[in-house]
């Protein structure tokens, strides 16, 4: 509990004191407000840092990879809406987490038509990390897949499910149907080392990226109960 006092002393003409006047006042709300400012200033400048970090290993790794201006600028644009549409995401829900089916339709969105997306799976709510990591892979395979896969035919199609198994483990799988033939491309870039390494380094998880004949295939398991 939290006291603020004030008191005035009044004297008589010889300068002794004859009476005290004073006041106690309850300031512990005051108080508490005070450190809930302190504390949510300090997770800000926490993320922001955090946020710019990340921009800025995006901005060096897309420059070393990109061929040409034009191509840097287009790249760089997309991660950073990327990065932006899960903040606002985060941001509506005061930070507390968001549901996968929101996060998934938000990075598809820029690609998607609902003949060529199908989305499934259960209720499931993703910490802030796990967010912003996810938003990212699944940027990178809509882009892969906008650029060579199946959203680049107009009868191409991409599903992303998901399950829960053992409680606490979200398997997410990401498949393209009806695209170009392929084959796994001889060098990585850019897109696809973070596509492999991201969740693992960040989340703990596991990612298996294949490129079957018939179109690319992604498998991200992450436990829910990791709080990082």
């Amino acid at each position: 509990m939290w006291l603020e006092e004030t008191s005035r002393a009044e004297l008589d003409k010889s300068g002794h004191v004859v009476r005290v006047k004073g006041l106690t006042r309850d300031i512990t709300r005051l108080k508490q407000s005070e450190k809930r400012q302190d504390l949510l200033s300090a997770e800000l400048d926490h993320r922001v840092k955090n946020v710019l970090a990340r921009v800025a290993a995006v901005v060096r790794h897309t420059r070393r990879r990109s061929a040409t201006t034009d191509e840097f600028v287009g790249a760089l644009d997309g991660r950073i809406q990327s990065i932006a549409a899960a903040h606002a995401l985060l941001s509506q829900n005061r930070w507390h987490g968001v549901g996968l089916t929101d996060l998934i339709r938000h990075q598809l969105a820029p690609y998607a038509t609902d003949a060529n997306t199908a989305i499934s799976g259960p209720d499931v709510m993703l910490t802030s990390a796990q967010t912003q990591a996810v938003a990212m892979v699944t940027h990178e395979l809509a882009t892969n897949a906008a650029k060579h896969g199946a959203l680049l035919r107009p009868d191409g199609r991409v599903s992303v499910s998901w399950d829960r198994t053992d409680g606490d483990r979200l398997t997410i799988t990401w498949r393209e149907h009806g695209g170009e033939p392929i084959t796994a491309p001889v060098q990585s870039g850019y897109g696809l080392s973070l596509i492999r390494d991201l969740i693992p380094h960040e989340l703990g998880g596991t990612v298996d990226l294949t490129f079957p004949p018939d179109g690319a295939c992604c498998k991200i398991e992450i436990r829910l109960n990791e709080r990082k």
